[in-house]
């Protein structure tokens, strides 16, 4: 007798669905699989927390371990002088640095409690979009010449203010009302989040998703003579004095220094960030990387690191397993390396200072001058030094970048 063909009906059981349950939204939007206990806390708009102190406006973007939303303080007025207090109380020893004004302050932090666990939030000042987002935006790729000057020099001035204490461009957008901020951004877009298997989503998560804004409306606050920028973002900072150096830095590998790179943990301190700042002006200064890489590659970036900057030390020589394809021992370029990332020679520091100028017309290249180029060479070689130990410190870039500079670069 043959069996008759049967149907089974097969229930889900929410525990065994897939990690992948939620339709992508796409890259402007955070990952909605990452809402779950120990994850981004369900934040939506019109929303008040911080015992109703602050109300969410809109939302500025995301990373890897926070979502980033506008907030207005509903008690501003009674609270801005021990908000003012704090400020001055985290920078009191050097409040007076020059680049004081350029790295980003806390004004305060609080916890909330919600169905993903215990949330730590952060207060700062309201900033704009990235540099490199403005300079995306720019005609080229790449910002106005005398823009890009203030930009350099107040980097470098910030970077200085961090290591002083041993450890970008804001509008003013604390005194805007909600309906100045929705005129300059648009409203809120919202999109509705869906599960693959079409149940509801969870409290974990929201009923919908908010999709950063278009920065191109902001962009003509930040290409002006009163530029500011602001240094953000110390989820990777670290103490060098207390040695609790972390095993991987995530900086991106065309900005990294060879320690690290090379994973080198006895010679990280604060000259990484040195190599990564002559990389950053670098970028602001022309229209792409020091040391490209399609792909960031890091084998692409250790090819053109040797070929602008020479053979490095022994041990991290020795440690690059990949370099006999592309060098000879001595640190020569092999013709015939199959290496497609460009003419098979040495391009030193000046040539490279020299493709700033890539695609500019004459009267940018004069703005840009013969001496200025020199100066900045020389301020590079400076940076760029294999040794940690031999590279200058960030006062003087910021000192020689100001006089680099001067006309406008003080602002």
């Amino acid at each position: 007798m043959t069996p008759s063909p049967t149907t089974t009906i097969t229930t889900i059981d929410e525990q065994q669905v897939p990690r992948d349950t939620y339709i992508p939204l796409g890259e402007d939007v955070e990952d909605v699989e990452q809402y779950g206990e120990g994850g981004y806390y369900p934040v939506d708009i019109d929303d008040e927390i911080h015992n109703r102190r602050c109300r969410i406006i809109h939302k500025f973007g995301f990373g890897c371990y926070s979502t980033v939303w506008l907030a207005r303080d509903q008690q501003e007025d009674a609270c801005s002088e021990i908000l003012i207090l704090r400020q001055l109380g985290a920078a009191a020893q050097v409040k007076n640095h020059p680049g004081h004004p350029f790295v980003l302050a806390l004004l305060d932090e609080f916890e909330v409690q919600g169905v993903n666990g215990c949330h730590r939030c952060i207060v700062t000042e309201a900033l704009g979009p990235s540099v490199a987002a403005v300079k995306y935006e720019s005609e080229g790729n790449r910002l106005p010449r005398h823009i890009s000057h203030i930009v350099a020099t107040q980097c470098a001035k910030g970077l200085a203010y961090l290591h002083s204490c041993g450890i970008v461009h804001g509008a003013d957008l604390d005194s805007w009302t909600v309906k100045q901020v929705c005129e300059c951004f648009g409203d809120p877009r919202k999109y509705e989040i869906n599960r693959i298997y079409g149940q509801s989503p969870t409290p974990a998560t929201r009923q919908d998703a908010v999709r950063p804004p278009n920065p191109i409306k902001l962009i003509q606050y930040c290409l002006t003579d009163a530029c500011r920028v602001r240094i953000a973002d110390f989820g990777e900072a670290f103490l060098p004095a207390s040695r609790c150096i972390p095993k991987d830095l995530n900086t991106p590998v065309p900005m990294a220094a060879p320690e690290v790179i090379f994973k080198d943990n006895a010679k990280m301190g604060a000259s990484v960030e040195i190599w990564a700042l002559a990389c950053t002006l670098f970028e602001i200064l022309g229209d792409h990387r020091l040391l490209e890489s399609l792909m960031a590659d890091r084998d692409e970036v250790l090819i053109e690191m040797v070929r602008t900057l020479g053979k490095p030390p022994d041990s991290w020589w020795r440690d690059w397993k990949g370099r006999t394809r592309y060098f000879e021992e001595d640190g020569s370029f092999k013709p015939d390396s199959g290496d497609t990332s460009g003419e098979p020679r040495t391009v030193d520091r000046k040539e490279r200072v020299g493709e700033i100028l890539r695609g500019e017309n004459e009267a940018t290249q004069e703005e840009f001058g013969e001496q200025e180029l020199l100066a900045l060479e020389g301020l590079l070689a400076g940076m760029l030094k294999y040794e940690p130990k031999d590279r200058i410190q960030a006062e003087q870039v910021a000192k020689e970048l100001s006089a680099m500079f001067s006309k406008g670069s003080e602002n």
